[in-house]
């Protein structure tokens, strides 16, 4: 992406030409006009990227700390997804423009980002070398490995992090045992240990933005599910 002097703008741009490609809603210009898509060197801001609707119809923005590499790459077609959903709905009765669910609105931003990771799409926009092979079965496998990495390995992390905020909401959990509570789960429900030694000097679970934050997880939970539901009804369509 360096060597082909990609820029945070020339990212948003290149999931704008996706998106039109599928004969989606292209991005009004308020959308880049007002956008915070670049670290301001002159302020703090929450760099955690998030999509927000003005209701207007038109005042649609990002606002992302955006760095040029992959893992950015993918989160700003989550985000843009997030904004394309926004655009269908924009005429439509305030009570209707939402989601059906939290993790529903999450699923149709991360539905579109599969699309945009595989092989073949990074081979047809130049940034997977042209002789590289996209067929094999190798590289299938490997394709499918790292996506199982990325989401499956996610769906307990995010279980716990609610599990946790509500046992801290219902005083199930003592003060006393906020971080040693927050290290049981993660053995009990995802296998891991901290590769140092923890006490309640630390406040590990508070270095988390959705617990910081009180931004519940279960959305992100159902969105892996639903997403792959989603994938599949779009694949059957395409071949038919």
């Amino acid at each position: 992406m360096r060597t082909q002097g990609y820029t945070q703008l020339k990212m948003f741009q290149k999931s704008d030409e996706f998106f039109n490609s599928l004969g989606l809603i292209p991005m009004p210009e308020e959308f880049w006009a007002k956008s915070l898509i670049v670290k301001p060197k002159d302020r703090e801001v929450v760099c955690h990227a998030t999509a927000w609707d003005f209701c207007n119809g038109k005042d649609l923005r990002i606002k992302q700390c955006t760095e040029v590499n992959m893992r950015d790459f993918i989160t700003v077609h989550h985000e843009m997804g997030h904004i394309q959903y926004y655009l269908q709905y924009k005429d439509l009765p305030h009570i209707y423009r939402e989601g059906a669910n939290p993790g529903f609105h999450e699923a149709v931003g991360d539905t579109l980002a599969l699309s945009v990771q595989t092989p073949k799409h990074l081979k047809e926009i130049g940034l997977l070398d042209q002789a590289t092979q996209i067929d094999d079965y190798e590289t299938s496998i490997n394709f499918l490995m790292a996506i199982a990495l990325k989401k499956v390995a996610s769906l307990p992390f995010a279980y716990i992090i609610d599990k946790y905020r509500w046992a801290i909401f219902d005083g199930s959990v003592d003060p006393s045992q906020y971080n040693s509570y927050w290290w049981k789960l993660r053995k009990e429900y995802q296998g891991i240990k901290p590769p140092v030694e923890r006490s309640e000097e630390n406040f590990d679970p508070g270095t988390i933005y959705h617990v910081a934050s009180h931004v519940d997880c279960s959305r992100y939970f159902a969105a892996i599910i639903i997403q792959f539901q989603f994938h599949r009804s779009l694949c059957k369509e395409v071949d038919q």
